[in-house]
């Protein structure tokens, strides 16, 4: 199991005037986003902040990055109106599973109601399950490695096993006079995950079919370093987008 923590955040927007509003127009809405961040970028990875000391034209480019969503568990504490103090506890759970396009930034799931209020804390648990993916990755990433003399080489990383994301916020206010759409955008870094990872170890990785293959069975060390960059807080983050988004999909609210 691969377990991701990181914070979340919400933005909202407006909802259009001409969305049907009906008994809960007072109630909010949240939708969740996943994607993946910095397609391109050059290697090796400096994780010190400072200028990094190797000069090398090495990069790598992802041009796919896929997750199998699995479900979607929201929980909420709500303040109580009367005491000020006691909390209420809301959970829905949105249930695929959907491969999703981590490139695609309309796909937005699940549409958890907030009620009007202020919350102590808002919680969502994102799981990928291998036993939905069937024969393919819950994980999956395709990409171009250039390497430092300029040749290339397809790199793949396949992760099949369990994946989890847990995020939360605190100290959350939704007005019952917001009548707005919630999106959180969970963030993951694609660069991070490559992050002490030398050129020497691409350039000397075991070839399938001619494609730097990482995975529990090929290439495991750059797969070790990998999933231990993936087990880091700091490598994923919540940003900000406005608009509805689209929610595709199997899923369903409870």
């Amino acid at each position: 199991m691969i377990l991701l923590a990181m914070g979340l955040g919400f933005t909202a927007c407006k909802k259009d005037k001409a969305d049907p509003g009906g008994s809960n127009s007072a109630n909010s809405t949240l939708g969740i986003q996943i994607q993946a961040m910095n397609k391109t970028y050059s290697l090796p990875v400096n994780t010190s902040g400072l200028k990094s000391v190797v000069n090398t034209s090495a990069s790598i480019t992802w041009d796919t990055a896929s997750m199998v969503i699995s479900r979607i568990k929201y929980e909420a504490e709500l303040n109580s109106l009367i005491t000020h103090r006691d909390s209420i506890k809301i959970s829905y759970e949105w249930t695929g599973p959907q491969d999703v396009n981590l490139f695609d930034t309309n796909i937005t799931l699940g549409n958890f109601v907030l009620q009007p209020g202020y919350y102590d804390e808002i919680e969502v648990k994102v799981d990928g399950f291998k036993q939905d993916a069937g024969s393919g990755p819950v994980f999956y990433l395709h990409g171009i490695y250039t390497k430092d003399d300029n040749t290339t080489l397809p790199v793949i990383l396949s992760v099949n096993e369990n994946v989890m994301f847990k995020t939360e916020k605190d100290s959350v206010a939704i007005s019952s006079a917001d009548n707005t759409v919630f999106t959180s955008i969970i963030q993951l870094y694609l660069d991070q995950l490559m992050a002490e990872i030398q050129l020497s170890a691409l350039d000397n990785a075991t070839l399938t079919n001619g494609a730097i293959v990482i995975s529990a069975d090929s290439n495991r060390e750059l797969y070790r370093i990998i999933m231990r960059n993936l087990h880091k807080d700091h490598h994923c983050e919540h940003g900000h987008h406005h608009g509805h988004g689209n929610g595709h999909g199997n899923g369903h609210d409870h």
